[in-house]
């Protein structure tokens, strides 16, 4: 197999505007309570703290976002080789998939120890390679960087107990913290060009539609959820119609079909627990052209599937 890079090199990862202005009103927001800021050097991390005891309490949320299976949005990248599909041209290729080379996630924190409430923004960056073989076994390789972002809020709980991550009204409760909001999660390549206007996901007893995916959801109320074998449609509107889609969850990969105006996708729930699904739309030339940029986005939604519902045994 002949292996072909492309010569241009991963564009320089800049914030977004969105990503700067919610820094800049973070910082703001540490000046007027007049917090001190701890740096943690060499880890990424960042904490506003107002007390001592707020280091703990540092942890004990840091620990939450990476064991909590609603932060877990890197589903998209655990998939295998992928059929391009549609009508061959330029290119011609045949399969594709991307390989993750190094990876950073950095979480601001600010806590409000007198209020007992804390603010998480997470920020995460993934750089790789993606593969595309040919038809005639020609294997393209582009670099890529991804940037993305989320949020979530928390509040100190009122009473003690015991962590109860099993089922319960204590599920999204980790030590004395409990998960109040969370936002779903936007990623893009450093081209990007696409857009997704809405997304709009629809189940037995789902019908939701999502047009920002950085808006703050009451958790648990405006979770998603769903029961184990139910069938759940995505459909999804914006990108162009030669644009490719894929519905990924963390155990469900598959492409969207155009209907000559929307995208549409289905996946059945396989297990119980909380998770993130993703849509992920690929400009078009992302495959067929050997030399246009990776121009990829995803829109992540967060959704969970109680332990206690029928199917689940």
């Amino acid at each position: 197999m002949k292996k072909h890079s492309t010569t241009a090199a991963s564009a320089a990862a800049w914030p977004t505007a969105g990503v700067l202005l919610r820094r800049l009103a973070t910082a703001a927001l540490a000046t007027a309570l007049l917090l001190s800021v701890i740096a943690f050097a060499g880890c990424g991390e960042g904490i506003t703290a107002a007390a001592p005891e707020a280091l703990s309490d540092d942890a004990a949320l840091r620990e939450f976002m990476e064991e909590e299976g609603l932060f877990d949005d890197l589903g998209m990248y655990e998939a295998g080789a992928q059929s391009s599909g549609g009508d061959r041209e330029a290119i011609d290729p045949l399969t594709f998939w991307r390989i993750v080379t190094d990876l950073a996630v950095h979480r601001d924190v600010v806590i409000d120890s007198l209020a007992g409430t804390a603010e998480a923004s997470i920020y995460r960056d993934v750089w790789g390679e993606l593969h595309i073989v040919t038809e005639e076994m020609e294997e393209i390789v582009k670099p890529f960087h991804h940037a993305g972002e989320r949020y979530a809020n928390f509040a100190l709980a009122d009473d003690p107990v015991e962590d109860d991550r099993e089922g319960g009204r204590h599920r999204y409760r980790w030590g004395r913290w409990e998960l109040t909001e969370v936002s779903g999660f936007l990623g893009q390549s450093d081209d990007v060009s696409l857009t997704i206007d809405w997304i709009r996901v629809q189940g037995d007893s789902v019908d939701v539609t999502i047009t920002d995916p950085l808006a703050l959801m009451t958790v648990p109320d405006e979770i998603m959820l769903f029961e184990v074998g139910e069938e759940v449609t995505v459909t999804v509107s914006g990108p162009p119609a030669d644009a490719i889609l894929f519905l990924h969850t963390r155990h469900w990969h598959s492409p969207f079909v155009y209907d000559g105006a929307t995208f549409t996708g289905t996946w059945t729930v396989q297990r119980a627990g909380r998770r993130c699904a993703g849509v992920t739309a690929m400009a078009h030339q992302t495959l067929f052209d050997s030399e246009y940029p990776d121009d990829w986005m995803v829109w992540g939604m967060p959704y969970e599937v109680p332990r206690d519902a029928p199917g689940h045994e």
